[in-house]
């Protein structure tokens, strides 16, 4: 489908800053597609050579539109929030995280007050996992809350992510999206290292968590090269792309690097021709090429200004201009596509307000727990219950006998029912709570709320008593006694308190 678009006034823009402070300065609604390939919390820096090597005068432009943004020492650099340029070459990223070095203390009380979901997650990784977990969470989730807010209500986001943050972002994500918007885990199969570990199954996939913002969103099924749509053999999920070659063009020398297909697959399906894509973990820039080479607009950023060089080497190889210069002596195939490089201080500016916050409800409802199972198993609480009262029923003296009237001592034909119904705060299984019932009455009673007391007056009543001239039925205030005789024997041999709990749910017995 082919959708005219006005031109979005950010699209091709790379800045160079924390990608927090332009979410923060992105109007409310107005990105298609978030595509981010953000740290893993992996614990270690990650440090690669650009490929083909860095030249002096790629490391000079880089200096130069630093400074033409005020911008002239690695101090300046750090205090405007973004990393300096290595002189070695290096592509390089930390994937540490601690609270004293990257946590601010108001995105944490922005995080208690207006998103207590996402607190309890950040609460539950401290006492998991550690502080650094922990920070890690709260890092991406200011983020990810900013995303969510200017993305569209049609719109989606693909985050990528491996086995040590998946668990932890699923439960951040469900917080901010809510759970009912997340859509897919989509298994990239990256066919990479076949290095055969000997303690583990060997890792060949990492994944990409689909949320979207509403039920109202875009998705184009996508298929196979080799087949039609009239076949319906859709991709599913499961991707089987292959890494980048360290030998191919596209390598650009990051350590992480995604390949463009996978990326053109993922923007494809979620976004429609002219629509934004924004990608603001973008040091690869294999989102800003997958989306030019769609016809998406795009907006990105990263915070290190190696960016620069390996975005123009990246378009390059697709003779695209960039920030007005020919990246190559051919003609540039799209002369238009000219990209725009902002620093720090050239952020775009709002045009609307913050929405209302949402405000999560405080405490969630006491949960309601199933009935804890009795101390004495069933079987054994039928038979103790029938010898109290000679081998009969409590509720009309039925009773398994012979044809000579003798009553046959078996617990066949009897059910265990309540003496005081659920309704009435007669909930225990346990023993002092229970009573054998005949088949005919139990199944006739069924869920009726009434005492057996009550009960047994109407089964009188009908003239439905089964106990002869030399019988009686079972006195019910009596038994509490002999009942809670056992009760307690019981809990002794168990080793726990020998007393009833609190208000004891016989009491009431008539």
């Amino acid at each position: 489908m082919t959708t005219h678009r006005p031109p979005h006034p950010l699209n091709r823009h790379l800045f160079i800053a924390d990608n927090l402070d332009l979410l923060r300065r992105l109007d409310n609604d107005s990105i298609d597609l978030i595509c981010i390939d953000p740290p893993f919390k992996k614990r270690k820096t990650f440090v690669g050579k650009v490929k083909p090597p860095l030249t002096a005068a790629e490391l000079q432009a880089e200096l130069d539109t630093l400074a033409g943004w005020g911008i002239a020492t690695p101090q300046q650099a750090s205090d405007a929030g973004i990393n300096w340029p290595s002189r070695a070459g290096d592509a390089r990223f930390k994937d540490m995280w601690s609270y004293d070095m990257d946590v601010d203390e108001d995105w944490v009380k922005n995080i208690e007050r207006q998103h207590t979901g996402l607190h309890g997650v950040i609460e539950a990784a401290k006492r998991s996992s550690g502080l650094d977990t922990a920070a890690y969470l709260c890092y991406m989730g200011v983020r990810l809350i900013q995303m969510h807010r200017a993305l569209k209500p049609t719109g989606s986001l693909y985050l990528h992510c491996d086995k040590d943050a998946n668990s932890y972002l699923r439960l951040a994500l469900d917080a901010i999206f809510g759970e009912d918007n997340y859509r897919n885990e989509v298994i990239w199969s990256n066919q990479g290292s076949w290095v055969q570990p000997n303690d583990r199954y060997p890792r060949r996939h990492e994944t990409v968590l689909l949320y979207t913002k509403s039920d109202d969103y875009t998705f184009h099924p996508q298929f196979e090269d080799n087949a039609s749509e009239q076949m319906n053999y859709q991709l599913g999920d499961v991707q089987y792309v292959k890494v980048v070659d360290p030998k191919s063009t596209e390598n650009t020398g990051y350590p992480t690097q995604k390949p463009v297909a996978l990326a053109e697959r993922l923007i494809k399906t979620s976004s429609n021709p002219g629509d934004v894509v924004l990608d603001c973990f973008a040091g690869c820039a294999y989102v800003p090429v997958a989306a030019e080479r769609n016809r998406r607009q795009w907006i990105a950023c990263d915070i290190s200004p190696r960016a620069l060089t390996v975005l123009r080497r990246q378009f390059a190889k697709f003779r695209y201009a960039v920030d007005g210069q020919q990246q190559t002596n051919q003609p540039a195939l799209l002369t238009d596509a000219n990209v725009v490089t902002a620093g720090p201080n050239n952020l775009p500016q709002r045009t609307d307000d913050d929405p209302e916050p949402r405000i999560d409800p405080k405490e969630p409802p006491p949960p309601k727990y199933k009935t804890p199972a009795s101390i004495i198993p069933e079987p054994e609480m039928l038979r103790q219950l029938l010898e109290l009262s000679g081998w009969q029923a409590w509720c009309c003296g039925f009773a398994n006998r012979r044809k000579d009237g003798a009553i046959i001592a078996t617990t066949r034909n009897f059910h265990l029912d309540h003496l005081n119904p659920k309704s009435k705060e007669g909930s225990s299984n346990q023993i002092i709570n229970r009573a054998p019932m005949c088949p005919h009455h139990n199944i006739r009673k069924n869920n009726r709320r009434v005492h057996l007391a009550e009960y047994r007056q109407e089964i009188a009543d009908a003239g439905e008593l089964m106990v002869d001239h030399t019988g009686e039925l079972i006195d019910l205030d009596r038994s509490v006694e002999w009942v809670l005789e056992i009760y307690t024997q019981a809990r002794i041999r168990q080793g726990t308190q020998a007393t009833l709990p609190g208000s004891g749910p016989a009491a009431g017995v008539q």
